[in-house]
C-alpha cells in the first residue's frame, strides 16, 4: 500500500507526526510521505530520531508547496529533497503559516465586502496557528440565504473544500480572492525543490476550478514550469480521471505520484492509504522515480 500525500498538524492536518506514523503502520502502508503544506516541520519533530520504531515501511521526505498559477491556487508536491537546504529556502519562498492565515483572512473579508456579502466579521473566529479562516467565512456566509446567490456552485455552501476551490480560488466567482501576494509561482516552487535535489510534481489536477482548461494544456504547463510529473491518483479523483492522467504521464514520459491527501479528523471520511475506501496507488508510480528519491529520509 502506497500513500505519498498525507498531512500532520505541522500544517493543516489533525495528527501529530507520531500519530500519523503509527496509523500508517497499522493500515499496512508500505511507502509513506508526509507532505505538509509549505512546511518540513514534521521531519524536524523529535519522533523522527526513531521513526523506524513506529513505522516499518519506507518513509519518503515530502512537502506540498502552495502556488499561484494564472490567478488560481494550485499545489506542487516535492519529494526527496535535502531537508536542511529546503528548510532554508522556505523562509524566502513562502509565508509562515500563521502570517499567511491572518493575511488571507483580511483578503477574504475585503472580497466579501466588495461582493456585498451580508455577514458579521465578529463571527469569523479561527486559530491562525492551526487552521485557515475559510471555514469560518463559509459558516457565516450560509447563515444568510440571500448570500447563496453569490456562489458559482451550489455545492460550495455544503463543503469548505468546494467553497475554497470554486469560490475563493476561482477567478470567475464574485467571491474570488487574489492571493498572488501570498504564494510563489509554480516555476519558483519547482526550481526550489530541484535546487535541493528533489523532484516536483503537480498535485491533484482535477480538484482545481479550471481543471478542464489546465488538462488541455497540461503538457505545456508541465514543461514550461519545470515539473517532473503529475499526481495521478487522489481521493477526489474518479477512476476515469486516474486512468487519464496515468496515460498522459506514460505518453509524455513523466513521473507519477498518488495518495489519499489524508488530514485526519480535519477531513473526515478519508483514511490513510485508502482515501475514501477504494484508493490503490500502484507501485508502478514509484518505478518512474529516480531510485535515490525513495531513500530520501534514510
Amino acid at each position: 500500500m502506497i500513500d505519498i500525500h498525507t498531512h500532520t498538524l505541522c500544517s493543516d492536518g489533525a495528527d501529530t507526526p507520531e500519530e500519523l506514523l503509527r496509523r500508517a503502520a497499522q493500515a499496512g502502508v508500505t511507502y509513506l510521505s508526509i507532505t505538509d503544506h509549505n512546511s518540513v516541520g514534521a521531519y524536524r519533530d523529535p519522533v523522527m530520531d526513531h521513526w523506524r520504531e513506529l513505522y516499518p515501511g519506507t518513509l519518503i521526505r515530502g512537502i506540498e508547496i502552495t502556488c499561484m498559477f494564472e490567478g488560481e491556487i494550485v499545489e506542487v508536491l516535492g519529494y526527496g529533497y535535502d531537508l536542511q537546504r529546503l528548510e532554508a529556502l522556505l523562509s524566502s519562498l513562502v509565508l509562515p503559516f500563521r502570517e499567511k492565515q491572518l493575511r488571507e483572512a483580511e483578503l477574504i473579508a475585503a472580497a466579501f465586502d466588495r461582493a456585498r456579502v451580508v455577514y458579521d466579521r465578529a463571527n469569523i473566529t479561527f486559530d491562525p496557528d492551526r487552521e485557515s479562516s475559510r471555514k469560518a467565512f463559509l459558516r457565516e456566509l450560509v447563515r444568510t440565504p440571500e448570500n447563496l446567490a453569490l456562489l458559482t456552485d451550489p455545492a460550495s455552501a455544503e463543503k469548505s473544500s468546494r467553497f475554497t476551490r470554486q469560490e475563493i480560488y476561482n477567478p470567475a466567482s464574485p467571491l474570488y480572492v487574489d492571493e498572488s501576494s501570498l504564494y510563489p509561482t509554480v516555476a519558483a516552487a519547482a526550481k526550489a525543490i530541484h535546487d535541493c535535489g528533489g523532484i516536483a510534481l503537480l498535485a491533484h489536477l482535477y480538484i482545481y476550478a479550471h481543471a478542464p482548461q489546465f488538462r488541455i494544456r497540461l503538457s505545456d504547463i508541465v514543461r514550461e514550469n519545470g515539473l517532473d510529473g503529475v499526481e495521478c491518483a487522489h481521493s477526489e479523483f474518479t477512476p476515469e480521471q486516474i486512468i487519464d492522467l496515468e496515460g498522459f504521464c506514460r505518453q509524455e514520459g513523466l513521473m507519477m505520484s498518488g495518495g489519499s491527501d489524508y488530514h485526519g479528523a480535519r477531513k473526515p471520511g478519508i483514511s490513510i492509504g485508502r482515501g475514501k475506501g477504494a484508493l490503490a496507488v500502484p507501485e508502478e508510480y514509484l518505478r518512474t522515480w529516480p531510485p535515490h528519491i525513495l531513500q530520501a529520509h534514510a
